[in-house]
């Protein structure tokens, strides 16, 4: 079976919500898909498993992967439905739709002249250290393509920093009656947050090297969204109803492009009656910001951009503030890039892929793995 949209259907119907995250099922699924292929399993943690199909074997070796688990729903998204060439259900956008595409591209008698490996995994919807992290520490390939939901045109070629922060306000408590509530930490929290969150979405950088490079690929360079943002996620404050706030937490999730420095960050969250605690740091990946080589990255870019343009299709690389699995790969100096069938309304309850989507993405797999043996590492 080799129908895209028919493997999305099947897959939507097993539940791999996460949390539990449980790709037991899934995983059996694609074994049978993949039954006449050499699989491996590879599993940190129990009912998370991740699959590795082994399509063909030499040099230069391509790895084709996507994630099986969602974010959660109710069960009445477990149900596919199709309507006016949309396929809806829980993950038919991410990544069920993803998967399905690289197994239509896959499955069937071909004589493939390179190493090919296909990957599906577990967690990448709480950060994949259990999925592709944990795979690529034991199937090399020498370059990545991820299959995620960008649409057929679109390469996804860069992703933000992350900064996690703790922010402290404290004020003055007293009582309702006769404390004024502006010297409270919670009204001072506030006040904060609707100033960082506007001034983020203006925070701008120079990228005219990024849009330089791709350029000289005949690519359009797209920023997707704003160059950063600031949200905040979380609040904790107050001790009663009826007390002024005296301290007050927000937990916020700081991104930002690669051509913002840290220490504009730094000047733009600055504010004297703050306290600041840094709970984590993810740096940015991609090209011309990372340790993979720019020789290699050109090299993989021009052979996607290649199979876009053999659908009749403009490439367009994309900056996104969006975080996921290429830094799995890239840490370790390798090219990974995202491209995927494109849908809508991804991790809402209207979440949809258009079917004409995963037969195109299909048929760029099939271009990319075509020409994959010409690729050459630096």
């Amino acid at each position: 079976m080799s129908d895209p949209a028919k493997i999305t259907a099947d897959l939507i119907k097993i539940d791999t919500r996460n949390p539990p995250g449980i790709t037991t099922e899934a995983v059996e699924y694609l074994q049978e898909l993949f039954s006449s292929y050499n699989t491996r399993i590879y599993r940190k943690e129990d009912g998370k498993e991740n699959l590795v199909v082994e399509i063909s074997e030499g040099e230069p070796t391509l790895m084709l992967t996507s994630h099986l688990d969602t974010v959660p729903s109710g069960d009445e998204l477990l149900n596919p439905v199709v309507v006016n060439g949309k396929l809806y259900g829980r993950g038919s956008c991410d990544a069920k739709g993803c998967v399905a595409a690289i197994c239509a591209a896959t499955l069937g008698p071909k004589d493939f002249e390179c190493g090919l490996k296909l990957a599906f995994t577990c967690d990448e919807e709480i950060g994949g250290i259990n999925g592709l992290g944990y795979v690529f520490e034991r199937e090399k390939a020498d370059a990545v393509l991820i299959s995620e939901p960008t649409g057929s045109a679109i390469i996804g070629a860069l992703q933000a920093a992350v900064l996690a922060i703790d922010l402290e306000f404290i004020g003055e408590a007293g009582h309702t009656a006769s404390q004024d509530s502006k010297e409270g930490a919670i009204y001072r929290a506030s006040g904060y947050i609707v100033e960082k969150v506007e001034s983020f979405k203006s925070l701008n950088g120079e990228f005219s090297r990024y849009k330089e490079f791709f350029d000289r690929l005949g690519m359009d360079f797209i920023i997707k969204s704003w160059h950063a943002v600031f949200n905040p996620s979380m609040i904790k404050g107050g001790i009663k109803r009826n007390v002024v706030a005296p301290r007050c937490t927000v937990g916020a999730d700081v991104r930002f492009a690669p051509w913002i420095s840290i220490e504009d960050v730094r000047r733009e969250l600055y504010d004297e009656n703050v306290e600041f605690r840094v709970e984590g740091f993810l740096q940015p990946y991609g090209v011309l910001c990372d340790n993979v080589g720019v020789e290699d990255d050109v090299a993989f870019l021009e052979i996607i951009a290649e199979a876009v343009r053999s659908q009749g299709l403009s490439p367009k690389a994309v900056f996104s503030l969006g975080v996921g699995d290429t830094r799995h790969v890239r840490k370790h100096g390798i090219p990974a890039f995202y491209l995927g069938p494109g849908g809508g309304n991804m991790h809402g309850d209207d979440e949809f892929v258009y079917i004409d989507e995963l037969e195109r993405v299909c048929n760029v797999y099939k271009k990319v793995i075509e020409l994959f043996p010409n690729f050459k590492r630096s």
